[in-house]
Formats: C-alpha cells, sequence, structure tokens
C-alpha cells in the first residue's frame, strides 16, 4: 500500500554562493578590487567566509552564503565578530 500525502514538497532552498563568490561579495563590501590583497578564511560548517582586509586600519567582514554580511573593525577579534555573525548580527545593506 502506498502513502498517500496531499502537502507539496517544500520549495528548495535558494542557491548558496560558492566560497570565491562570498569572498569577491567581503572585498566589494570593504571597497576592494577583484582579486585585491585581503586573506579569506573559510568558516566552518559552511557558515560562510571572513574576508580580512590586509593593512593598518582595515577591517573584517565575514559573508554568508546568502551574501549578508557583518563588518567588524580590525581591533575586534576574529573569534568576538565570529560569535556575533553566527548569532545573527549583520551589517546594513549598502545604499540603504
Amino acid at each position: 500500500m502506498k502513502a498517500f500525502t496531499t502537502d507539496p514538497p517544500p520549495p528548495p532552498p535558494p542557491p548558496r554562493a560558492g566560497t570565491g563568490q562570498l569572498a569577491e561579495a567581503g572585498r566589494a563590501f570593504l571597497g576592494l578590487a577583484p582579486g585585491a590583497g585581503a586573506n579569506v578564511v573559510e568558516l566552518a560548517g559552511g557558515a560562510g567566509v571572513c574576508v580580512v582586509q590586509a593593512g593598518r586600519g582595515g577591517g573584517k567582514v565575514y559573508v554568508a552564503p546568502d551574501r549578508t554580511v557583518l563588518f567588524v573593525p580590525s581591533s575586534m577579534d576574529f573569534d568576538t565578530g565570529l560569535a556575533a555573525f553566527l548569532g545573527g548580527a549583520r551589517s546594513p545593506a549598502r545604499g540603504v
């Protein structure tokens, strides 16, 4: 006997950007040219990437797979920024 369901399957999740695309989104948020010098750290569990601007006065931007971001100043350590990012904190979108 076959199971009968009336509920349609859930819609597929939105496409997730790859690591390279996330890194470029982070560079763009920081105002860096494509391919500009920045360190990229892939976050565990597919949570996204962190783009660290090289040089004095830079900052870090955490980029989620949906391309939302959290910018933190260079004075904030990586783990504190990561905890805020994983907790859902995000920077306002540019131009808003």
